[in-house]
């Protein structure tokens, strides 16, 4: 029994040996050589943009060898996170090539991967980072002052101002990198963001001649991701003048070409237009389809605006099939992405200020270098030491007129984000009650000393507890932003206009008289009832009711003013709302019946 256990031992271990050499004699059989694995790598750097089932295979394949050079392992690192950008994979991707950037890579491959996060940048709406790869791209340019690495970085370049809504910048850059000698790839991608901008510039109709021709180029390029983007510009200009028809004609010989290319953008971008065509041609059940669709193209929302479309959109959907809770659940998730959007906006202003003063900053940098050495030019028939102590002298003061030059502008920035919050209403952005005391008591003592006539307007938006009870508070800011840019459309320069409450704002009009000011006041009420509410996602009624006084009648006395003037404002309201009333003194048994009919809001 023990010799028996011995030789089945044995045997097993014969056997292990010769997996194991027959595994290894496999490996050596699929082992490439340095020369195929370079060309391999070079082959999938030729596919990466326009055959990606191509360019999959070959990295699986290199991914798979068990010896590779350092550089080779540095190209393929690159492919790989490449691979992850073109998926949409952009939390993975960012972190793979930023670990490259810290290695010992080479010029070329660190120009390249700058430019793939500018990309990333883009996409993920990370302004100030994008800023900074384009500025690292900057010094490296004279490494390369043409060819195609220049060009692709221009072309991420170009892309990071589209997206960031500086196009005529984009179309400066557009300008100038058409002068060079471009691949046919490069000219089919330089010739599709050049239709981006002019698109998003509202310069393109979907008649223009520009759209084949440009079609035609990416398509002999082999381009076929820039043909369909541009495609789709044609089909959203269709939809713009309501011919959804023809949009869906366009994009239905499109959809397998589109699916084919496994990229996610362009095939989200292709569903929430389906969708938008099918929405204006009451076809609910394809709008949600398609809207849903471009949802699953769009993993984690990594593509904000497209995120936003689909959501509005299948919001709409469940609101017209009195879906309630699914339309709260679809317009919450709107409502989010679309705060993460407008946050966005607000980086990307941040963002290009800081670009524009670092630009400032440097400029003055570069103009104290040359003051210094225009200095040490004129000292140089001094002795070493006078030098030396001059020297000492002129950094000592850069260093201080720095230090000084620094702390004003945090002053300066600071005094005007107190200043803007100490006197303005942070949500409609006019004068708040206590600046507006004060501006009026200056406008009514020049007027006083100057003997001219000053009016004063006092309105407040009717049934606007409603609102927020019926639709919420959000709408409620909505229509109170609304009213103020309508009234500062057709108000004038000097007059002064506050909101003093919640919902009751006041404007006065120095240098007017009480017949101009009921007119004022009637184009007021007039294009406040015009606002259409249907932008807020609501459908309401939207008026106000109006006091007006002025001098004459209420004499100079801010407090009077506004009194007389409110009083004029609740017989608006006592009369029926969305109208304009001029104050009249009352007597007492007149106001007790204003007192005993007046209904809040």
């Amino acid at each position: 029994m023990l010799l028996f256990c011995l030789l089945l031992v044995i045997s097993e271990n014969v056997q292990a040996v010769e997996v194991k050499r027959q595994e290894q004699k496999k490996l050596i059989k699929n082992t490439l050589s340095d020369k195929k694995i370079s060309e391999k790598l070079q082959l999938a750097e030729d596919n990466k943009r326009s055959h990606y089932i191509i360019f999959k295979k070959l990295i699986s394949e290199i991914n798979q060898q068990p010896y590779i050079k350092k550089t080779q392992q540095h190209s393929l690192d690159f492919l790989n996170a490449y691979d992850l950008l073109y998926r949409g994979q952009y939390d993975k991707a960012k972190p793979m090539f930023e670990a490259l950037l810290q290695r010992n890579i080479s010029n070329l491959m660190q120009f390249k991967t700058n430019y793939l996060l500018i990309y990333i940048a883009t996409v993920t709406q990370n302004w100030r980072d994008g800023l900074q790869y384009i500025a690292s791209n900057t010094k490296l340019l004279t490494r390369f002052p043409n060819g195609e690495p220049y060009q692709n970085n221009m072309l991420a370049t170009i892309i990071f101002y589209n997206q960031i809504g500086q196009y005529q910048l984009a179309l400066s850059y557009i300008d100038n990198l058409s002068k060079q000698e471009l691949s046919a790839k490069n000219s089919c991608a330089l010739l599709q963001l050049s239709l981006e901008a002019q698109f998003n510039l509202k310069k393109l109709k979907h008649t223009d001649s520009i759209f084949p021709q440009a079609i035609n180029k990416c398509i002999n390029a082999d381009f076929i991701i820039a043909a369909n983007f541009i495609r789709f510009y044609k089909a959203k200009l269709y939809l713009q003048v309501e011919s959804p028809e023809k949009a869906v004609t366009l994009l239905s010989s499109l959809k397998e070409e589109v699916i084919n290319t496994h990229y996610p953008m362009l095939i989200a971008d292709m569903s929430n237009i389906f969708a938008e065509a099918y929405w204006q041609m009451s076809d609910i059940y394809n709008a949600r389809k398609y809207a849903t669709e471009s949802l699953e193209s769009n993993p984690n929302n990594a593509n904000l605006i497209q995120a936003v479309d689909s959501y509005f959109l299948l919001y709409q959907i469940a609101k017209k099939q009195h879906d309630l809770a699914l339309a709260l659940e679809y317009f919450e998730k709107y409502s989010d992405i679309e705060k993460s959007s407008l946050e966005g906006e607000e980086t990307k202003k941040l963002a290009l200020q800081l670009a524009k003063h670092k630009n400032v900053e440097q400029e003055s940098q570069i103009k104290l270098l040359n003051e210094k050495n225009n200095v040490l030019a004129a000292k140089q028939s001094l002795a070493e030491t006078e030098v030396a102590n001059r020297k000492l002298i002129i950094v000592a003061l850069t260093l201080i007129i720095i230090a000084l030059a620094t702390l004003a502008t945090r002053l300066c920035r600071d005094h005007k984000r107190v200043k803007e919050l100490a006197e303005f209403d942070p949500l409609t952005g006019i004068f708040n009650r206590g600046h507006f005391t004060q501006v009026a008591h200056s406008a009514l003592k020049y007027c006083q000393n100057s003997q001219q006539d000053l009016c004063v307007i006092m309105f407040d938006l009717d049934y606007f507890k409603r609102v927020n009870d019926s639709f919420g508070h959000a709408c409620g800011d909505w229509a109170l932003k609304e009213t103020t840019k309508a009234c500062e459309s057709i108000g004038r320069k000097n007059d002064i206009f506050a909101r003093i409450g919640g919902e009751e704002f006041c404007i006065v009009l120095p240098s007017c008289n009480i017949e101009t000011a009921m007119s004022r006041a009637e184009d007021y009420r007039a294009i406040i009832e015009a606002i259409v509410t249907k932008a807020s996602g609501y459908d309401f009624t939207l008026t106000a009711s109006f006091g007006v006084t002025d001098v004459k009648r209420s004499g100079y006395e801010l407090d009077q003013l506004l009194a007389d003037a409110d009083f004029a404002a609740y017989a608006s309201k006592d009369d029926g709302r969305n109208r304009v009333s001029m104050f009249q003194a009352a007597s007492d048994n007149e106001t007790e019946k204003l007192d005993a009919s007046w209904e809040y809001n």
